[in-house]
């Protein structure tokens, strides 16, 4: 009877480590399916976010401009266009740009609209980047935004690299050029947030 107690205990102390080792195999394997379940999702949500944006203006809505530009008390112009690339204009009048231009021998101040032009190129990279600021006369590079930015006062436009996608924002809401670069930042951080 003790040698059939003892051979039982022995099975039975078998079949638990058996039991154990099968339990961390499966949890070891859930374990690392469960990861890669979370990155390929990870993937596939940021893929399928990257495809369905087709214009900067579902990044940057009216309501982003009022608050960014404070021109709630403004009508502002929205168009939604692509030129060479998907382009997104907004305008209103609140006679913050002007230029001085002589009219005979008297100075006319001459009111423009402000404005907010973003312009989206998809699939871009570091050598669309460079290629497409070789036209600023002024660069200024502006850090921590994106993977890489460039300012350049006299377009009064910011440039940018960020998730495969390359971003001019062009600011004229001002007369005093750091009023412009100040915003065009703030605009340029928001689409790098919701992209």
């Amino acid at each position: 009877m003790v040698w059939i107690w003892k051979n039982y205990l022995k099975k039975q102390n078998k079949m638990t480590k058996i039991n154990l080792i099968i339990t961390l195999i499966s949890l070891f394997t859930w374990s690392c399916n469960n990861k890669e379940n979370k990155a390929e999702l990870a993937t596939s949500t940021k893929s399928e976010k990257v495809v369905a944006i087709s214009s900067p203006c579902e990044l940057i809505s009216i309501e982003d401009v009022k608050n960014i530009f404070s021109v709630t008390e403004f009508s502002i112009e929205m168009q939604d266009k692509v030129l060479t690339h998907p382009t997104c204009i907004y305008k209103w009048k609140d006679g913050k740009v002007f230029s001085m231009k002589k009219i005979g021998n008297q100075e006319v101040e001459i009111k423009m609209p402000s404005e907010v032009l973003i312009v989206m190129v998809k699939e871009a990279n570091k050598n669309s980047y460079n290629r497409s600021i070789k036209v600023y006369k002024q660069p200024q590079e502006i850090s921590n935004l994106g993977d890489m930015a460039v300012w350049d006062a006299k377009m009064s436009q910011l440039s940018f690299l960020a998730n495969n996608y390359l971003f001019h924002v062009h600011v004229k809401v001002s007369n005093e050029e750091q009023n412009n670069r100040k915003k065009a930042i703030e605009v340029s951080n928001l689409i790098i947030e919701k992209n």
